[in-house]
């Protein structure tokens, strides 16, 4: 009889953004469902038209100053890397095996499930603001879109 490899765990992302909502799903990951085996990935969309549709890195409605835009991209740049440093530190601290990935989209729910595919994730984590139905109509919703779109199960964790 041939032998059995071990198992290896699941692969769980876990949306953060620095919000509490992803905080307390990330904690509620870690309270209800990690396991040892497990790899966590958190990932952080970052989305690159609000920066790119900015009136700042404009002289004139005319003109364009591309010194202020890479000046504007070094500094979100700096920004997301210290983001993405205090991710890991919340894996260290929760001594949870992982990984801290940031993924550039149109909009944080795309980036979401892109990097849930591309780490063939068993499993997808994310919070939610707890909006209305009406307000998540008109606004859209990180969760919604997750929930709609990701190729495994999801798991939406309200506060």
């Amino acid at each position: 009889m041939a032998e059995e490899a071990p198992k290896t765990g699941k692969t769980v992302v876990i949306a953060i953004d620095g919000s509490e909502h992803a905080k307390k799903a990330f904690e509620w990951y870690k309270n209800n469902v990690y396991k040892d085996t497990d790899k966590v990935v958190l990932v952080h969309a970052v989305e690159m038209h609000e920066i790119l549709n900015s009136q700042q890195w404009y002289a004139t409605p005319y003109s364009f100053d591309k010194d202020t835009l890479f000046a504007i991209l070094e500094k979100e740049k700096e920004k997301v890397t210290a983001k993405l440093e205090h991710f890991a530190q919340l894996l260290r601290e929760s001594k949870i095996n992982g990984t801290v990935k940031s993924v550039h989209s149109a909009s944080p729910g795309e980036g979401i499930c892109k990097m849930a595919k591309e780490v063939n994730a068993d499993l997808v984590i994310t919070g939610t603001r707890g909006l209305g139905s009406v307000r998540r109509t008109l606004l859209g919703s990180v969760s919604d879109y997750i929930l709609h779109h990701a190729h495994v199960p999801v798991i939406v964790c309200r506060h």
